[in-house]
């Protein structure tokens, strides 16, 4: 639903701008992450893999690419993803939670979203025909992008002690808007992209880094087809716990271009 309200608010704000064609892509996937991180306080750590026995993770995916061709309207790109994942185990430990304490059996759910909204400048370089004998391949077009990432991540956690019914759960909810700078490569050769993008180096308190690199090719018209790496990962301080959370693993996708 935010992905479509952006989109619908830059497509009209190009038009009273003026903005004479529009490229735009749409991008639809899969994440399959693997899951890391911790809670830490005055008391102790607990760890996401080792206590908590998370590992890998299914993360529904989306893009949104638009490129207006106008002077002093900047390109944006919009991705979303959303994943949620539980885990039943036996703590080896006492762990503090939040206002809670627990050392016996616990159940535990996390979901985690992060919608960054990129507005960046792209610097194209066209590439040439070279002669190599008979034979005159093309050595592709380069893109350089150069712009401001804002994030926003929600993440929640709650656990529950589940040898003891009368005792209330403990959970913390982080929610951060992290403005970050952001780097873009693209190569282009016939039908084949290879791209990759980092931000990094958030100036508020809260601290996030994510980084992609993949490969699309084009199959027919404008359908392709893209896999690649994606790691996104945040530290925030909720109160007097100090989480460090991250997901990294590999995307699948159909993008189209309109």
């Amino acid at each position: 639903m935010k992905i479509s309200i952006l989109f619908v608010l830059f497509m009209l704000s190009c038009e009273l701008f003026g903005a004479s064609k529009i490229d735009t892509k749409l991008e639809v996937g899969v994440f399959l992450p693997k899951l890391a991180g911790s809670i830490e306080n005055f008391y102790g750590s607990s760890d996401f893999t080792q206590d908590y026995i998370y590992n890998d993770a299914t993360a529904s995916y989306f893009a949104l690419d638009v490129k207006p061709d106008y002077n002093y309207v900047p390109n944006i790109t919009v991705n979303y993803f959303y994943m949620k994942e539980n885990s039943n185990t036996t703590l080896d430990k006492s762990v503090v939670v939040a206002d809670g304490t627990f050392n016996s059996k616990v159940g535990t759910v996390t979901d985690f979203s992060v919608l960054n909204t990129i507005f960046y400048t792209e610097f194209k370089k066209k590439g040439r025909t070279l002669s190599f004998l008979r034979w005159k391949p093309y050595s592709g077009d380069f893109a350089f992008d150069v712009g401001l990432n804002a994030k926003y991540l929600m993440w929640n956690f709650e656990i529950t002690d589940q040898t003891d019914a009368s005792k209330p759960p403990s959970w913390i909810h982080v929610r951060e808007f992290i403005p970050l700078p952001y780097l873009g490569f693209k190569y282009y050769l016939y039908g084949l992209t290879v791209y990759s993008d980092v931000s990094a180096l958030s100036v508020v308190k809260a601290k996030a880094f994510n980084y992609q690199v993949g490969v699309s090719y084009r199959v027919i018209g404008g359908l392709s087809l893209s896999g690649g790496y994606l790691r996104e990962e945040f530290k925030a301080v909720e109160k007097k716990d100090t989480v460090r959370f991250r997901t990294a693993g590999y995307k699948f996708s159909f993008m189209y271009a309109f």
